[in-house]
């Protein structure tokens, strides 16, 4: 958690999302699921670019950067005081929170392409118009 705090305060985005990982890996070796850990561990790549493509959409969310370290903290602060159902309740959280904000920002780039598009489509039009009102 200090390192994730130390990455967040740099602003190192690349140290941010390989902590992210690593946070990711040793809340599931605390839970001490056997099966949980050799899946986590055979999906270690996909996981670390999971976690970085996730972050870098849902870090296009205002104030998400900030959201997700709260987030982290409230697991880690769970799981070290030995509280399964608020570490429960923080995970949800955070998984709900990543969800939404992906979603948000998935909608969010899809209206600015939509937007290109038809700010493209408008001057093309503005284009035509005049050379069929000369003919």
């Amino acid at each position: 958690m200090a390192r994730m705090d130390e990455a967040h305060r740099t602003g190192d985005f690349d140290d941010e999302a390989e902590i992210d990982v690593e946070f990711h890996h040793a809340v599931c070796e605390c839970a001490h699921n056997i099966i949980l850990l050799h899946t986590l561990r055979s999906c270690y790549r996909l996981l670390s670019e999971g976690v970085f493509q996730n972050r870098l959409l849902v870090f296009t969310v205002p104030g998400a950067r900030d959201a997700l370290l709260q987030q982290h903290r409230a697991i880690h602060a769970a799981i070290k005081a030995g509280d399964p159902i608020a570490a429960r309740k923080s995970a949800m959280d955070h998984i709900t929170y990543v969800e939404r904000s992906m979603a948000e920002a998935e909608r969010s780039g899809d209206w600015q392409r939509v937007s290109r598009l038809r700010l493209r489509q408008r001057s093309e039009a503005s284009d035509i118009e005049p050379t069929r009102k000369r003919s």
